[in-house]
């Protein structure tokens, strides 16, 4: 069973493993991998996350993730843009869990988040 719930620090690992290796999947054919590497460093460094997690504000709701039996399968991260408008800055899978649902629960619960906030576009 996919458990959806909102990040914590316990996750942060999870969630690097998740977004890099996703990353690299859905861009390794586009771009020279230290483009790749670089962008991996900067935005799913675990220090990144862990602040992301810990601190957030300026319109972001946070880090939620997907797990089964505490692995991160996983994760997603937006925030509002505007008095009604929420985005999803980040949404990535394990590769070898695509097509399995996973990112709709994903996308569902930030939704959800977002709509309480007044969101009436995404």
């Amino acid at each position: 069973m996919i458990l959806i719930e909102r990040a914590a620090l316990q996750h942060v690992e999870g969630i690097s493993d998740v977004c890099s290796r996703g990353y690299r999947a859905t861009y390794g054919e586009r771009y020279p991998k230290s483009y790749i590497e670089r962008i991996i460093e900067e935005f799913y460094h675990p220090d990144r996350i862990s602040s992301e997690i810990t601190d957030g504000g300026g319109g972001w709701d946070g880090w939620y993730v997907a797990l089964k039996d505490g692995t991160v399968l996983g994760a997603i991260g937006g925030g509002m843009t505007g008095a009604y408008q929420g985005e999803v800055f980040v949404l990535y899978l394990d590769p070898d869990q695509r097509g399995e649902g996973i990112g709709t629960l994903l996308l569902e619960a930030l939704t959800r988040v977002q709509r309480e906030k007044g969101a009436t576009e995404q």
